[in-house]
C-alpha cells in the first residue's frame, strides 16, 4: 500500500495593512468553502504581511490551488487599482 504524500507551499505578501486586510477578506469565503478537497488553504495576516499556505494531496492539486489564489489576489489588486485610478 502507497501512502499518500503532501505537497506544502506558502505564499507570502508584504504591503501596507489596509491592502493586507482587504485581501484577506476578499479571500475568505474562498478559504471556507474550498472548490477541492484535494487541497486546503489557510490565510494569516500580521501587520503588513499576509501568508497564504496551501497543503495539498498531490503536485496537481498544488499547482491549482495556487495559480487560483495567485489569479485571485492579482484579480482584487488590479479591481483596487481601477477603482482609485
Amino acid at each position: 500500500m502507497i501512502t499518500p504524500t503532501w505537497a506544502d507551499a506558502e505564499i507570502t505578501i508584504d504591503a501596507v495593512e489596509e491592502l493586507i486586510q482587504i485581501i484577506e477578506k476578499s479571500l475568505h469565503p474562498e478559504v471556507e468553502q474550498p472548490i477541492s478537497e484535494r487541497s486546503k488553504v489557510e490565510i494569516t495576516t500580521e501587520n503588513s504581511e499576509l501568508r497564504i499556505r496551501v497543503k495539498a494531496s498531490d503536485l496537481a492539486a498544488l499547482r491549482a490551488a495556487l495559480n487560483s489564489y495567485l489569479r485571485w489576489v492579482g484579480a482584487i489588486l488590479d479591481t483596487l487599482e481601477n477603482i482609485s485610478g
